[in-house]
């Protein structure tokens, strides 16, 4: 089987100095009532070792969605042994299959993980107040999609008043989570999109990028790529302090434009808009056979991380390799780029 490649980009952007506007709270879809209830599992906030304040969070949004009728909220003592069982490592930085594999695991339809954390911020010389923010992460178990991500944070006096209040927000928010999960509810739904995904890449004819060596790659000519973009560094990530990787399957249409592109890596955060952004302002020659423009489907990977990390300081383990090692597309780029230290 052919693989596709992957075009790799190392961000190193400098952290904003300036205030930063939160994005706007997730969308509501319209109130739903299941006719089978989706099975959610809360498994938890990833936070610094040692401290604890994500466990008021969850315990409210807990709270809050066993309330709601409309999902069926898996008890924890059952997450905890599938999460072992499986060596769960607490990412929130997943590949489609490996949240395919979570979900399976648990038996849920959907779980929620995310960042939390308590900061004190300054805001002018002599002055502080304290801040507590959550991402929060919807997964749809059964396609391994990101269905919904939210960022919340809350400010106080204390400590105590920050942590209070993103909890009340979270658990105000519930409903609105249940809502979103509806719209990624439904077989129907799911086994469509697949449909339309296979339909279209057949009256497409889209290829595969073949492997170096294989027959298919005789009189084959890959994509040449004419620029370079960075994607942005969003201020919800840098306020969370996310190292992450966001992996997008993309077509290269033979009229030279960017197609279809599939998130197959999230990171939340809005690091995958912020992807996609970036590849749609791609420019390329397409790729050929034998002299003729075709349309092929390759990889594009971009790593996100700030700047101001010292040097030293270790990355978090790369993701696991698949079965065979994907080409790197990276000589397809402009010789004059360079790529930063």
């Amino acid at each position: 089987m052919n693989h596709a490649a992957t075009i790799a980009a190392v961000l190193l952007l400098l952290a904003h100095s300036s205030a930063h506007d939160y994005p706007k709270h997730i969308d509501r879809a319209a109130h739903v009532t299941f006719q089978n209830s989706p099975r959610v599992a809360l498994i938890g906030f990833a936070r610094q070792t040692g401290i604890n304040d994500s466990r008021l969070i969850e315990a409210a949004l807990t709270e809050a969605l066993s309330r709601d009728t409309r999902v069926a909220l898996i008890d924890h003592s059952m997450i905890q042994p599938a999460l072992t069982g499986i060596g769960y490592d607490g990412s929130i930085n997943m590949s489609k299959d490996e949240a395919r594999r979570l979900g399976s695991a648990i038996g849920c339809d959907f779980f929620i993980i995310g960042k939390a954390e308590a900061l004190t911020r300054s805001a002018r010389e002599n002055e502080s107040h304290e801040e507590a923010y959550a991402g929060v992460m919807i997964v749809d178990a059964r396609t391994g999609a990101l269905a919904a991500f939210d960022f919340v944070s809350e400010q106080g006096d204390t400590r105590e008043a920050a942590l209070a209040g993103l909890a009340k927000a979270l658990s105000a928010r519930a409903s609105g989570y249940v809502d979103r999960i509806a719209q990624f509810t439904g077989a129907h739904a799911t086994k469509d999109s697949v449909r339309d995904a296979a339909r279209l890449q057949v009256e497409e004819n889209i290829e595969d990028i073949p492997d170096e060596g294989s027959p298919r790659a005789v009189g084959f000519a890959p994509p040449e790529f004419i620029n370079r973009v960075k994607p942005e560094y969003t201020a919800e990530a840098e306020l969370a302090d996310i190292t992450a990787t966001v992996e997008s399957m993309v077509v290269f249409r033979l009229n030279g434009e960017v197609g279809r592109v599939e998130i197959t890596r999230w990171a939340g955060f809005g690091l995958e808009d912020s992807a996609e952004r970036a590849i749609r302002q791609l420019k390329f020659k397409p790729a050929t056979r034998d002299g003729k423009p075709i349309s092929v489907r390759a990889m594009i990977r971009y790593n996100f991380r700030r700047v101001s990390e010292p040097s030293s300081k270790p990355e978090p383990p790369s993701p696991k390799p698949p079965e065979k090692p994907e080409r790197d597309l990276r000589q397809l780029m402009k010789p004059s780029y360079r790529r930063p230290a």
